[in-house]
């Protein structure tokens, strides 16, 4: 994933050179380090995990410490420039393009599968840009496409008539709260709208809680970090935030004040969960190992224990039941016991890395591959349920609700299925970059992109965008739920909390 040869499954026009390949994994270079002692260049995984046995280079045994190592970016470099070829070969694809280039290439590659662009009206049709064309003229509901957009039109004047009655129900409630206080416990809990949106509370002072269907905007914004956040969760009245540095902070979600910076990972923090039951809280990321913290605020920053199974990045953290589960750029998922640490057993399934996973109900778990697919696996043997692969880029992040299933590719776009039965419901556009996190709470869907946004699509109605986040300046890594919050994480090095 992110350019690295390996991740992208890519065939190189040319055998790379024997200099190119780690001595470890005899593969070419995944962000490649070079020793200061005997200028040896190898991954920085394997490298990392080298010294974590013995302190030693492993081709010429002299003594090493992670001190020793910097970033090659010369060998770096000279790995982007190598020529390979186009992801879209087999479709005919003629093109070899450097590696640095290659995902950018895909964007405009015409051999790049495409959909038909009446697929959001449930059109199933792909193929080239050529066979899409000429699929057009027969194209069902291309026959049906202006019956239809005049039928959205009118559908999207009644829903922005609904926001506006909404709004002034709003402002007429907080007059009866104002001048009627003491009839306010009996209205306390209204349905506003035929979507079924409950205000439970009130809230403080004058404002209303409508999250997450109602107007939403940035409330607070942290700004404790030095560099890009990489990974987000809450707990309890605190987020808990990972960086490209390595480090971990914690946070109050009310006041923003950081209580905790703890430092244990030599690069980036990509996954964060939190056991509430066993006072622990879990991080991982890209340099392959689980770090174990203890969640009460008066203990020592030291980290309990180090995880060290996975034999690459790990991106994707969930704590379900009393088992940890982890998914790592090594195609597995491992299921861990959060108080012993023992790793119980490994689901493997997908053929290239795991993105993330989540646990749905029923003792469940979905996972998002680099393999194009999602997985639905049975949390407790391990099984794979069903396998969705009706992707044509790499899954990045999967999430569920309303019993659908939303998941958002490379390619920009977020697939949607029915949990009955797989099938696809829809195809959400608008997003202008990849979308690497989702998030699904009471009818809304929040995703966020590397274009800078994060989208909110109404569940409950027709799947539509109804707001777009705008306020950070880089792309967006990060996104978390709490206490009728959205929280989310930024390359621009802060994090945002919208209501």
């Amino acid at each position: 994933m992110n350019g690295n040869p390996q991740d992208d499954n890519i065939e190189f026009v040319t055998t790379p050179s024997p200099s190119f390949l780690c001595p470890v994994c005899h593969d070419v270079c995944r962000e490649p380090q070079i020793t200061r002692v005997c200028n040896h260049s190898f991954c920085a995984a394997c490298i990392y995990q080298s010294l974590e046995v013995e302190p030693y280079c492993p081709l010429c045994r002299s003594r090493l410490k992670v001190e020793d190592l910097h970033p090659n970016l010369a060998l770096a470099g000279l790995i982007q420039e190598l020529l390979i070829y186009c992801a879209n070969k087999c479709y005919g694809c003629p093109a070899h393009v450097r590696l640095d280039s290659h995902k950018h290439h895909l964007f405009s590659c015409t051999y790049t599968p495409k959909s038909c662009q009446n697929s959001q009206w449930g059109c199933d049709f792909k193929g080239t840009i050529k066979t899409v064309k000429d699929h057009l003229e027969v194209c069902v509901y291309e026959k049906f496409k202006g019956y239809i957009q005049k039928n959205d039109a009118r559908i999207e004047q009644l829903e922005r008539t609904i926001e506006e009655q909404q709004r002034e129900f709003e402002k007429l409630l907080l007059l009866v709260k104002k001048s009627r206080p003491d009839i306010m416990s009996s209205i306390d809990s209204v349905t506003v709208n035929g979507n079924g949106i409950d205000y439970h509370s009130l809230g403080d002072g004058n404002e209303i809680d409508t999250f997450p269907l109602g107007e939403i905007t940035c409330r607070q914004t942290i700004s404790e970090h030095t560099c890009g956040v990489t990974s987000l969760a809450y707990n309890k009245g605190l987020i808990y935030a990972g960086a490209h540095d390595g480090s971990a902070k914690v946070f109050k979600a009310d006041s923003g004040q950081m209580i905790k910076n703890l430092h244990g990972h030599r690069m980036s923090v990509w996954a964060l969960a939190v056991s509430s039951e066993n006072e622990r809280f879990f991080s991982a990321g890209s340099d392959g190992t689980i770090k174990v913290w203890d969640l009460k605020e008066d203990t020592s920053d030291n980290c309990i224990n180090t995880l060290t199974q996975h034999n690459g990045k790990i991106y994707g953290l969930v704590v379900s039941g009393n088992r940890l589960y982890s998914a790592s750029s090594d195609k597995t998922i491992k299921v861990w016991d959060p108080v012993t640490l023992e790793n119980i057993s490994t689901f493997t399934g997908h053929t290239d890395g795991v993105n993330n996973l989540i646990a749905m109900d029923h003792g469940k778990l979905l996972t998002a591959g680099s393999d194009n697919t999602v997985k639905i696996w049975d949390a407790i043997t391990g099984t794979c349920i069903q396998t969705i692969s009706s992707h044509s880029s790499e899954v990045l992040d999967v999430t569920s609700g309303d019993n659908l299933l939303f998941a958002s590719t490379y390619d920009a776009v977020i697939h949607v299925y029915n949990l009955n039965d797989y099938s696809s419901v829809a195809t959400l556009s608008g997003h202008n970059w990849e979308v690497w996190q989702l998030e699904y709470t009471n009818g809304a869907m929040f995703s966020a992109s590397f274009d800078h946004t994060i989208k909110r699509w109404d569940v409950r109605n027709h799947l539509i965008c109804n707001a777009t986040l705008r306020g950070h300046k880089g792309f967006v890594h990060a996104m978390t739920l709490g206490h009728n919050n959205l929280i989310t994480g930024c390359a621009d090095k802060t994090i945002k909390i919208w209501k």
